[in-house]
């Protein structure tokens, strides 16, 4: 999504018949949306007297979340390309040997180029639940629920962003990158859901709703 693209846009978008974007973008969105959250806790914990003990450590926390978020807007769009360029090699011709055996190469490049938007997704909503954690236990007692939101959104992105990655993972031939890439799937998935975990748990403590 570009940046002059309006929200409601991308929506009608995304909701269309067109293929793209799709749950790529839409997991970019998820991510940056959570980044949003846990910076707007972050915002309103920043210059206030009664957490001037963390006010420096505050403005780190926002500062690494305005970079993920634009970050994953970025991401949004190298998605929808990403996507446009594996369509694009399915349409070549295939009329002869030659013709197929350089339209499957092409395919197999687009395929490998396509796993890299969602996997940067993954990685970087997993900063971003590291920063909404962060927040958690030490920002704005009063906005501890959005940041526990921040967690459930983040997660959920990268949840949503890995199965963009196996959507792709399944049709490559090199069998060693495939598995090299399931495994950083299983390896950020399972560092997502710690994290929202760890997060949920700090949460619902100041929220006084665990003892």
């Amino acid at each position: 999504m570009a940046d002059d693209t309006t929200l409601s846009a991308f929506l009608e978008s995304l909701g269309s018949s067109a293929p793209a974007p799709g749950g790529g973008a839409a997991s970019a969105l998820a991510g940056a949306l959570a980044a949003a959250l846990a910076e707007m806790v972050a915002q309103l914990t920043a210059g206030r007297p009664k957490y001037a003990a963390v006010d420096e450590q505050v403005r780190v926390v926002i500062a690494h979340l305005q970079t993920a978020r634009a970050r994953l807007v970025q991401l949004m769009a190298d998605d929808e390309r990403a996507f446009q360029a594996v369509s694009a090699a399915y349409k070549l011709p295939k009329a002869d040997e030659a013709e197929r055996a350089s339209r499957e190469a092409a395919i197999q490049r687009a395929l490998g180029a396509a796993m890299q938007p969602p996997l940067a997704v993954m990685s970087t909503v997993c900063d971003v639940l590291a920063l909404a954690e962060e927040i958690a236990r030490i920002g704005n007692g009063t906005l501890v629920s959005d940041a526990g939101c921040a967690a459930i959104l983040g997660e959920a992105a990268v949840r949503a962003a890995a199965l963009n990655v196996q959507a792709n993972v399944v049709l490559l031939h090199d069998t060693a990158v495939a598995e090299q890439a399931r495994q950083q799937v299983a390896d950020v998935e399972a560092r997502a859901l710690a994290l929202c975990q760890q997060t949920m748990e700090t949460v619902r403590q100041r929220m006084g709703l665990e003892p």
